[in-house]
Protein backbone atom coordinates (compact mmCIF):
# COMPACT_ATOMS: atom_id res chain seq x y z
CA UNK A 1 0.00 0.00 0.00
CA UNK A 2 1.27 3.61 -0.41
CA UNK A 3 2.14 6.52 2.26
CA UNK A 4 -0.51 8.46 1.16
CA UNK A 5 -4.07 8.75 0.23
CA UNK A 6 -4.85 7.96 -3.58
CA UNK A 7 -8.19 10.03 -3.64
CA UNK A 8 -5.90 13.32 -2.51
CA UNK A 9 -3.41 12.90 -5.19
CA UNK A 10 -6.00 12.21 -7.81
CA UNK A 11 -7.58 15.24 -6.32
CA UNK A 12 -4.16 17.17 -7.00
CA UNK A 13 -3.81 16.02 -10.56
CA UNK A 14 -7.26 17.38 -11.45
CA UNK A 15 -7.04 20.30 -9.58
CA UNK A 16 -3.64 21.38 -11.39
CA UNK A 17 -5.22 20.07 -14.70
CA UNK A 18 -8.20 22.82 -14.15
CA UNK A 19 -5.67 25.45 -13.51
CA UNK A 20 -2.80 25.20 -15.50
CA UNK A 21 -3.86 23.15 -18.68
CA UNK A 22 -7.51 23.21 -19.93
CA UNK A 23 -7.47 27.04 -19.57
CA UNK A 24 -4.55 26.36 -22.21
CA UNK A 25 -6.50 23.89 -24.47
CA UNK A 26 -6.72 25.60 -27.51
CA UNK A 27 -5.48 28.81 -26.02
CA UNK A 28 -1.69 28.88 -27.01
CA UNK A 29 -0.08 32.11 -27.81
CA UNK A 30 2.45 32.78 -30.29
CA UNK A 31 5.86 30.85 -28.00
CA UNK A 32 4.09 28.93 -26.03
CA UNK A 33 4.57 26.03 -27.48
CA UNK A 34 8.32 25.12 -28.38
CA UNK A 35 11.00 22.02 -29.40
CA UNK A 36 13.23 20.39 -26.77
CA UNK A 37 15.82 18.01 -27.04
CA UNK A 38 14.33 15.15 -29.22
CA UNK A 39 12.48 17.42 -31.71
CA UNK A 40 9.63 16.62 -28.84
CA UNK A 41 7.40 19.59 -28.24
CA UNK A 42 7.14 20.95 -24.51
CA UNK A 43 4.40 23.97 -24.05
CA UNK A 44 4.10 26.33 -20.95
CA UNK A 45 1.33 24.21 -19.89
CA UNK A 46 3.73 21.06 -19.17
CA UNK A 47 5.69 23.37 -17.68
CA UNK A 48 3.75 25.09 -15.39
CA UNK A 49 1.31 21.99 -14.53
CA UNK A 50 5.14 20.15 -13.67
CA UNK A 51 5.48 23.09 -11.30
CA UNK A 52 2.85 22.27 -9.36
CA UNK A 53 2.49 18.70 -9.28
CA UNK A 54 6.33 18.86 -7.73
CA UNK A 55 5.18 21.31 -5.14
CA UNK A 56 1.79 19.81 -3.87
CA UNK A 57 2.99 15.95 -4.26
CA UNK A 58 6.05 16.44 -2.09
CA UNK A 59 4.40 18.64 0.38
CA UNK A 60 2.22 15.75 0.39
CA UNK A 61 4.23 13.29 1.32
CA UNK A 62 7.78 14.79 3.45
CA UNK A 63 11.07 13.79 2.29
CA UNK A 64 9.55 12.48 -1.39
CA UNK A 65 11.16 13.95 -4.39
CA UNK A 66 10.30 14.22 -7.85
CA UNK A 67 11.31 12.92 -11.56
CA UNK A 68 9.02 14.73 -13.59
CA UNK A 69 10.02 14.98 -17.91
CA UNK A 70 10.32 18.24 -18.00
CA UNK A 71 12.68 18.28 -14.93
CA UNK A 72 14.67 15.32 -16.56
CA UNK A 73 15.05 17.35 -19.88
CA UNK A 74 17.03 19.64 -18.44
CA UNK A 75 18.64 17.97 -15.98
CA UNK A 76 19.10 14.13 -16.61
CA UNK A 77 20.91 13.30 -13.48
CA UNK A 78 17.83 13.40 -11.68
CA UNK A 79 16.98 9.91 -13.35
CA UNK A 80 19.37 8.85 -10.81
CA UNK A 81 16.95 9.72 -7.72
CA UNK A 82 14.86 6.55 -9.46
CA UNK A 83 17.68 3.98 -7.56
CA UNK A 84 18.29 6.20 -4.25
CA UNK A 85 15.96 5.80 -0.87
CA UNK A 86 13.68 8.43 -0.99
CA UNK A 87 10.00 7.94 -2.17
CA UNK A 88 9.80 9.15 -5.27
CA UNK A 89 6.99 10.76 -7.52
CA UNK A 90 7.06 10.63 -11.05
CA UNK A 91 5.02 12.72 -13.07
CA UNK A 92 4.09 13.21 -16.67
CA UNK A 93 2.46 16.69 -16.78
CA UNK A 94 0.97 15.96 -19.92
CA UNK A 95 1.29 12.97 -21.48
CA UNK A 96 0.45 13.12 -25.43
CA UNK A 97 2.11 17.05 -25.46
CA UNK A 98 1.25 17.32 -29.43
CA UNK A 99 -1.89 16.15 -29.24
CA UNK A 100 -2.59 18.93 -26.77
CA UNK A 101 -0.33 21.53 -28.80
CA UNK A 102 -2.60 20.62 -31.98
CA UNK A 103 -5.73 21.07 -30.08
CA UNK A 104 -6.41 17.04 -29.86
CA UNK A 105 -7.87 15.68 -26.51
CA UNK A 106 -6.23 13.10 -26.64
CA UNK A 107 -3.52 13.80 -23.58
CA UNK A 108 -3.84 12.72 -19.97
CA UNK A 109 -1.68 14.24 -16.39
CA UNK A 110 0.43 11.01 -15.37
CA UNK A 111 1.82 9.90 -12.07
CA UNK A 112 3.02 7.36 -10.02
CA UNK A 113 4.72 6.89 -6.42
CA UNK A 114 8.21 4.64 -6.62
CA UNK A 115 9.90 3.38 -3.86
CA UNK A 116 12.75 1.09 -3.97
CA UNK A 117 12.55 0.57 -7.78
CA UNK A 118 8.57 -0.44 -7.23
CA UNK A 119 5.66 1.11 -7.80
CA UNK A 120 3.47 1.31 -5.47
CA UNK A 121 0.25 3.54 -6.44
CA UNK A 122 -0.04 5.38 -9.70
CA UNK A 123 -2.72 8.02 -11.19
CA UNK A 124 -4.05 8.98 -14.43
CA UNK A 125 -6.18 11.93 -15.51
CA UNK A 126 -7.76 12.62 -18.58
CA UNK A 127 -9.54 15.92 -18.58
CA UNK A 128 -11.58 15.61 -21.66
CA UNK A 129 -13.49 13.16 -21.07
CA UNK A 130 -12.74 13.95 -17.34
CA UNK A 131 -11.75 9.85 -16.20
CA UNK A 132 -9.30 9.72 -12.96
CA UNK A 133 -7.97 6.24 -13.08
CA UNK A 134 -6.04 5.25 -9.77
CA UNK A 135 -4.21 1.83 -8.47
CA UNK A 136 -2.20 0.45 -5.29
CA UNK A 137 0.04 -2.70 -5.61
CA UNK A 138 -1.69 -5.27 -4.68
CA UNK A 139 -4.89 -3.66 -3.70
CA UNK A 140 -6.40 -2.96 -7.13
CA UNK A 141 -7.63 -0.25 -9.60
CA UNK A 142 -10.34 2.30 -9.69
CA UNK A 143 -12.00 4.19 -12.37
CA UNK A 144 -13.46 7.65 -10.86
CA UNK A 145 -13.97 5.67 -7.60
CA UNK A 146 -15.28 2.59 -8.99
CA UNK A 147 -13.52 -0.62 -8.74
CA UNK A 148 -12.46 -2.10 -12.10
CA UNK A 149 -12.77 -5.40 -13.00
CA UNK A 150 -10.57 -7.87 -15.13
CA UNK A 151 -12.13 -7.60 -19.05
CA UNK A 152 -13.80 -10.31 -20.79
CA UNK A 153 -10.44 -12.12 -22.75
CA UNK A 154 -10.87 -10.50 -26.65
CA UNK A 155 -12.02 -13.31 -29.33
CA UNK A 156 -10.06 -14.37 -32.66
CA UNK A 157 -7.16 -12.62 -33.23
CA UNK A 158 -8.59 -10.37 -36.14
CA UNK A 159 -11.08 -9.00 -33.12
CA UNK A 160 -7.13 -7.89 -31.23
CA UNK A 161 -7.35 -4.11 -31.07
CA UNK A 162 -4.60 -2.34 -30.33
CA UNK A 163 -0.87 -0.38 -30.90
CA UNK A 164 1.61 -1.16 -32.66
CA UNK A 165 4.81 0.91 -33.39
CA UNK A 166 6.67 -0.47 -36.38
CA UNK A 167 9.74 1.64 -35.25
CA UNK A 168 10.53 -0.81 -32.35
CA UNK A 169 11.46 -3.62 -35.19
CA UNK A 170 14.26 -3.77 -37.69
CA UNK A 171 13.81 -2.01 -40.56
CA UNK A 172 14.06 -4.73 -42.95
CA UNK A 173 11.30 -6.49 -41.18
CA UNK A 174 8.43 -3.71 -40.34
CA UNK A 175 6.64 -3.89 -44.05
CA UNK A 176 6.24 -7.55 -43.74
CA UNK A 177 5.08 -7.36 -40.16
CA UNK A 178 2.94 -4.52 -41.30
CA UNK A 179 1.24 -6.48 -43.97
CA UNK A 180 0.98 -9.56 -41.57
CA UNK A 181 -1.25 -7.47 -38.59
CA UNK A 182 -3.23 -5.30 -41.37
CA UNK A 183 -4.52 -9.17 -42.32
CA UNK A 184 -4.32 -11.01 -39.09
CA UNK A 185 -5.30 -8.54 -36.43
CA UNK A 186 -8.09 -5.69 -35.58
CA UNK A 187 -7.47 -2.14 -36.94
CA UNK A 188 -4.62 -0.34 -35.18
CA UNK A 189 -3.03 2.87 -34.47
CA UNK A 190 -0.86 5.48 -32.65
CA UNK A 191 -2.57 8.24 -30.94
CA UNK A 192 0.46 9.74 -29.34
CA UNK A 193 -0.65 8.94 -25.84
CA UNK A 194 0.08 5.98 -23.72
CA UNK A 195 -1.47 7.39 -21.12
CA UNK A 196 -4.93 7.06 -23.09
CA UNK A 197 -4.04 3.59 -24.22
CA UNK A 198 -3.13 2.67 -20.91
CA UNK A 199 -6.78 3.46 -19.96
CA UNK A 200 -8.24 1.53 -22.69
CA UNK A 201 -6.55 -1.39 -21.59
CA UNK A 202 -7.53 -1.01 -18.43
CA UNK A 203 -10.66 -1.23 -19.32
CA UNK A 204 -11.03 -3.64 -21.99
CA UNK A 205 -11.47 -1.67 -25.01
CA UNK A 206 -8.14 -1.96 -26.07
CA UNK A 207 -6.02 -5.43 -26.49
CA UNK A 208 -2.72 -4.28 -26.42
CA UNK A 209 0.21 -1.67 -27.16
CA UNK A 210 3.90 -2.05 -28.22
CA UNK A 211 6.10 0.42 -26.67
CA UNK A 212 9.99 1.21 -27.83
CA UNK A 213 10.80 3.97 -26.00
CA UNK A 214 10.52 3.37 -21.99
CA UNK A 215 10.66 6.78 -20.18
CA UNK A 216 9.00 6.06 -16.80
CA UNK A 217 6.83 8.85 -16.38
CA UNK A 218 5.19 7.64 -19.90
CA UNK A 219 4.62 3.70 -18.46
CA UNK A 220 4.78 3.47 -15.07
CA UNK A 221 1.45 5.43 -14.19
CA UNK A 222 -0.41 2.47 -16.72
CA UNK A 223 1.67 -0.23 -16.04
CA UNK A 224 0.33 -0.52 -12.60
CA UNK A 225 -3.26 0.36 -13.36
CA UNK A 226 -3.22 -1.99 -16.31
CA UNK A 227 -1.72 -5.03 -13.67
CA UNK A 228 -4.35 -4.08 -10.97
CA UNK A 229 -7.25 -4.61 -13.48
CA UNK A 230 -6.07 -7.86 -14.19
CA UNK A 231 -3.84 -6.96 -17.60
CA UNK A 232 -0.43 -7.79 -18.34
CA UNK A 233 2.22 -5.35 -18.97
CA UNK A 234 6.16 -7.10 -19.57
CA UNK A 235 9.18 -5.97 -21.34
CA UNK A 236 9.26 -7.88 -24.13
CA UNK A 237 11.01 -10.77 -22.99
CA UNK A 238 8.79 -11.50 -20.37
CA UNK A 239 10.81 -9.94 -17.22
CA UNK A 240 9.12 -7.27 -15.10
CA UNK A 241 9.36 -4.12 -15.76
CA UNK A 242 11.17 -2.23 -12.94
CA UNK A 243 11.04 1.68 -12.94
CA UNK A 244 14.47 1.63 -13.42
CA UNK A 245 14.80 0.07 -16.55
CA UNK A 246 15.71 2.07 -19.96
CA UNK A 247 15.69 -0.42 -22.66
CA UNK A 248 14.43 -4.07 -23.61
CA UNK A 249 10.75 -2.68 -25.23
CA UNK A 250 7.11 -3.16 -23.13
CA UNK A 251 4.50 -5.14 -24.35
CA UNK A 252 1.02 -4.37 -22.31
CA UNK A 253 -2.01 -6.42 -23.00
CA UNK A 254 -5.84 -6.05 -21.15
CA UNK A 255 -5.16 -9.85 -20.03
CA UNK A 256 -2.41 -12.35 -19.77
CA UNK A 257 -3.96 -14.27 -22.82
CA UNK A 258 -3.81 -11.68 -25.19
CA UNK A 259 -0.12 -10.25 -23.84
CA UNK A 260 0.69 -13.72 -24.71
CA UNK A 261 -0.81 -14.29 -28.06
CA UNK A 262 0.30 -10.30 -29.09
CA UNK A 263 3.63 -11.79 -28.24
CA UNK A 264 3.35 -15.41 -30.10
CA UNK A 265 2.24 -13.36 -33.02
CA UNK A 266 5.09 -11.06 -33.09
CA UNK A 267 7.59 -13.21 -32.29
CA UNK A 268 6.57 -15.39 -35.78
CA UNK A 269 7.01 -11.60 -37.49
Amino acid sequence: MSAVDPQKVASILADVAAQEIVPRFRNLKHGDVRKKAGDETVTVADEAAERALTSRLTALLPGSVAVGEEGAAENPAVMDLLAGDAPVWVIDPIDGTRNFAAGKPEFAVMAALVTRNATLASWIYRPMPGASYVAERGAGAWLNGARMTPPPAPGADNELVGTIRFMFFPEQAREALRAKAKAQLAPFDDNSCAGREYARMAEGRQHYALFRKMKPWDHLPGALIVGEAGGRVAKWDGSAYRPTDASGGILAASSPDAWRRIREFLGQA
